[in-house]
């Protein structure tokens, strides 16, 4: 089934880009630049998945988020936040008005900004992989990655796993490979 996404942000040039960009990846597409606009498409339409700029004109991203998660035929629409510029306030107020993510243009591709709209969907599945230090795999692994031996959170001490997130722009078998702490949830 194909996947409907609104894309809310005021560039045309930016808009169109993304556009064409989720049209490749078999997408139907609804747009605009106004936030009122983005609010009725969203209620009519219901998206699978909204991406917002916090710049729209008439009702900002912010704005728009706000409505939607107030009203019960929306609430329930992913949206993720997008900003031209990276700023530490609009990270946190995305986050306080329960976005599901925050994406500043400046510091991502197209190809990253497909990735974590396919996470914030479920559709690209990660794995959390508990490292066991006997393994001569695991302990050279733990090197590379450059962690000490007992691979623990510096923060709280606790044990620390493996976050594999399959890369989809790269294909089926590729993942991004990070290290999460459990306890700190970082």
């Amino acid at each position: 089934m194909m996947k409907k996404i609104l894309i809310a942000i005021d560039n045309d040039f930016v808009r169109e880009t993304y556009t064409e960009v989720f049209k490749e990846e078999n997408f139907e597409i609804l747009r605009t630049k106004n936030g009122e606009e983005a609010f009725s498409l969203a209620k009519e339409k219901k998206p699978d998945i909204i991406l917002a700029d916090v710049t729209l004109s008439e009702m900002g991203g912010f704005e728009l988020l706000k409505a939607l998660k107030e009203n019960s035929s929306t609430n329930e629409i992913p949206v993720i936040i997008f900003a031209p510029i990276e700023k530490q306030k609009d990270r946190i107020k995305a986050m306080e008005l329960e976005a599901k993510d925050f994406i500043s243009a400046a510091n991502v591709t197209p190809a990253e900004v497909i990735r974590r709209v396919k996470i914030a969907l479920g559709e690209q599945r990660s794995y959390r992989i508990s490292i066991t230090k006997n393994l001569a795999d695991s302990k050279q692994l733990i090197t590379d990655l450059g962690y000490t031996y007992d691979f623990k959170c510096p923060e709280c001490g606790s044990d620390l796993v493996l976050n594999l997130i399959r890369d989809l722009s790269k294909g089926e078998k590729y993942f991004i490979v990070s290290v999460f702490c459990p306890e700190c949830k970082k």
